[in-house]
């Protein structure tokens, strides 16, 4: 995979893990080498580079109630554990994926919540990105993201209204668009992506998806946006330098 995204061109990836089970794949790739939290994997005549995150997934915190109720408080603190620990060898240099899903099927949305803030939280204290997943919540998003503010907010697979965008900018958001903008279907992401600003927007293929589709992502964009695709490469390759590359120098000034 990472060479098929090499050849297509792909200069960085961001990796999350979503719940302790899947965590040390995440460590693993800053175990393949690394440099001031950059994991480059190695083999590859030009590698891409690796930007970290770890968080507690919405659809992996236990309801109240269950027998496992108290098991994402006991997660997370693993995870400020991991963090407060980190040292430029294995960076992790966001929180998440973190967030909401409101779908029917999910009945744990208090829990969700306190998990949620308690990453908000934590991203504010160590002056972190944090990646966030919302489905059917977002009235519930901002008012959380209101009462907990963080220092960057990167909103994974957009899915909100363009009305909903100046708000969520006052809360530090930036928008991330996936495959679901290349669907004629898909008609609330495709108006979302022409109303986010340049300097706030943000492409990617999402955990399924062949880094290397990246630019089918960016054709779709650009054809929405009206400009040329090399545009739109240029803009979320710098957008994501300024969001992530960022973060990197901050981290490495902070250790020294």
């Amino acid at each position: 995979m990472l060479e098929r995204a090499t050849a297509a061109g792909v200069a960085g990836m961001a990796v999350c893990g979503t719940s302790p089970s899947d965590w040390a794949q995440v460590f693993q790739c800053s175990e393949a080498g690394s440099t001031g939290g950059l994991a480059v994997f190695q083999g590859l005549e030009v590698s891409p580079q690796i930007y970290l995150g770890i968080g507690l997934h919405p659809w992996f915190v236990p309801a109240d109630g269950g027998i496992n109720s108290k098991e994402w408080k006991d997660s997370f603190q693993t995870l400020e554990a991991c963090l407060a620990e980190d040292k430029t060898e294995a960076a992790m240099l966001w929180l998440g994926e973190t967030g909401l899903d409101f779908s029917e099927r999910f009945t744990n949305r208090i829990e969700q919540e306190e998990c949620f803030a308690a990453h908000l939280d934590l991203a504010r204290e160590l002056d972190r990105t944090v990646t966030v997943h919302c489905v059917q919540a977002w009235g519930r998003m901002v008012e959380i993201l209101r009462e907990h503010p963080a220092p960057n907010v990167m909103l994974h697979a957009y899915s909100g209204s363009e009305e909903l965008i100046p708000e969520l900018i006052k809360l530090n958001g930036w928008f991330s668009f996936g495959e679901a903008v290349m669907n004629p279907k898909a008609k609330r992401a495709r108006a979302a992506v022409i109303a986010v600003p340049d300097d706030r927007l943000l492409i990617e293929t999402d955990s399924d998806g062949e880094p290397g589709k990246l630019i089918d992502v960016a054709r779709a964009v650009a054809e929405l946006r009206g400009v040329p695709v090399e545009e739109i490469a240029e803009l979320t390759f710098n957008n994501a330098q300024t969001l992530f590359v960022s973060a990197v120098e901050s981290f490495n000034h902070g250790i020294h």
